[in-house]
């Protein structure tokens, strides 16, 4: 009888730690699964608060300019030159055809605001490369709508089209 009456209480609390470590070990993923678990994201955090930028899920990386366009027309580079955008949650920052510059951004994908773009201030020693500094800065400060397809990332706004690739499909990068 007292064999029985001690397992009967040894049981129980078992049962109750089983379930509390079960509890404490979050939510299962798949192995090999991209999903972040359910208690993650914008939010959810403790260090978050209502009214934090939520960044752009898919986007975070360094991306390298392809082409693009703005109000006066294609903006074409030498392919000798390479011009980065690196986003990590809503700083942007990147180097451009002579200097090198940051900037963040605001909102949802459909809705963005870019704050303006600060650069170095080192002289190109070519006007077209000054030039085409100058366009695509003003082409990121109107960007409004961020689109991730299929491995490329499309930056528009009005007359704007930019287009980045990867950095890891550049041979450079």
């Amino acid at each position: 009888m007292i064999k029985k009456s001690v397992f009967a209480r040894v049981i129980p609390l078992l049962a109750v730690s089983v379930l509390a470590l079960a509890a404490c070990a979050g939510p299962a993923t798949p192995i090999g699964s991209d999903e972040p678990p359910i208690d993650s994201g914008p939010g959810l955090g403790v260090e978050e608060t209502p009214g934090d930028a939520i960044p752009i899920e898919g986007i975070d990386g360094t991306w390298i300019y392809a082409d693009g366009s703005d109000p006066s027309g294609a903006l074409t580079l030498d392919e000798a030159v390479t011009v980065t955008l690196t986003i990590a949650g809503i700083e942007i920052a990147g180097e451009s055809a002579c200097n090198n510059y940051n900037a963040t951004f605001t909102g949802e994908p459909s809705d963005l605001t870019v704050g303006p773009v600060a650069s170095t201030k080192r002289a190109c020693t070519d006007n077209a490369l000054m030039d085409f500094e100058s366009r695509y800065f003003a082409a990121l400060a109107a960007t409004t709508t961020a689109i991730p397809t299929g491995g490329s990332l499309v930056l528009q706004g009005n007359g704007v089209n930019l287009n980045f690739l990867p950095s890891s499909s550049s041979p450079l990068g």
